[in-house]
């Protein structure tokens, strides 16, 4: 009988020891490895990034204006050219008939950028265009901006150009000028940013990557995007306090790639989680990695 009585004893002790070891290990699984850092201020740009197409300022397309062959070609691409001068004459005359060579001049002042002709060729009057002239020292890049961001789009707003003949260079300049109508195959509006180009690196017919600065904040709380939670509709985090993870409503500002900048919800110097959070819920527990 006492034999029985102890070995009964065991038996309940074993389990007992069994359970708490169970108990233990699916409290320890319970908690959550994460990737956390401190929130911080910093500055914050959100762009609108497009593609563009470089054109002289005051780019001109020059024709004849009386019909004939291209007697001679007085200028060469890339020369500088003062208005009226003489690009090109042309020869008028026909069988039984002589004409003096008609010229053909520059309506503007600037740089030749393209001769479309070559000696000898017949051209009509107003058909063929001899060259084309204009500004490289001040361009313009133009730019087809869809239209559900045409509110976003201001007169004034700084932008920057990046062209892959220079990789490492990006081209500052503003938007002066947008169309009022939006083109209805498209659906996208035509808007003209000036780009400054002093050392004449921009030729007109390069296409390159526009970023359209639309909003700036010097100093605001900025985290990554993967810490953004959506919970019940709203946007929060998960903040460490005393390694439990506790979710916190946020107000977004704005966003830009990877970042948000965040108006609401978050002190600076507090802890949240930027990697893991797909494994919480209000009041995990959490072992926290920092970076």
């Amino acid at each position: 009988m006492f034999k029985k009585v102890v070995w009964l004893l065991l038996i309940s002790i074993l389990t007992f020891y069994s359970c708490g070891q169970k108990k233990e290990k699916e409290k320890k699984e319970q908690i959550v490895t994460v990737l956390v850092d401190s929130v911080k201020k910093k500055e914050m740009k959100q762009f609108l990034d497009l593609s563009g197409q470089v054109v002289g300022r005051e780019e001109v397309k020059v024709f004849s204006d009386l019909p004939g062959k291209v007697a001679s070609i007085k200028v060469v691409e890339g020369q500088y050219v003062a208005k009226d001068t003489v690009i090109a004459y042309i020869d008028r005359s026909q069988v039984g008939m002589d004409y003096a060579l008609a010229p053909v001049r520059s309506p503007i002042s600037g740089y030749i950028l393209t001769i479309y002709v070559v000696q000898g060729q017949l051209v009509a009057a107003g058909s063929v265009p001899i060259a084309s002239v204009g500004n490289l020292n001040n361009m313009d890049v133009i730019i087809s901006v869809p239209e559900k961001y045409l509110k976003d789009i201001k007169i004034g707003q700084k932008l920057y150009l990046k062209v892959n003949t220079y990789p490492d260079l990006s081209f500052e300049g503003d938007i002066y000028r947008k169309d009022l109508s939006v083109d209805p195959v498209s659906r996208t509006l035509t808007v003209r940013g000036r780009i400054y180009n002093p050392q004449g690196k921009l030729f007109s017919g390069m296409y390159g990557d526009v970023s359209i600065l639309l909003r700036y904040e010097p100093s605001i709380i900025v985290i990554p995007a993967s810490a953004i939670v959506k919970l019940n509709d709203e946007n929060g985090v998960y903040v460490n306090e005393n390694n439990i993870a506790k979710f916190r409503k946020i107000k977004i500002a704005f966003n830009y790639k990877d970042n948000v900048a965040v108006s609401e919800g978050l002190k600076e110097g507090e802890e949240i989680v930027i990697f893991g959070r797909e494994f919480l819920k209000d009041g995990t527990p959490i072992n926290p990695v920092r970076e």
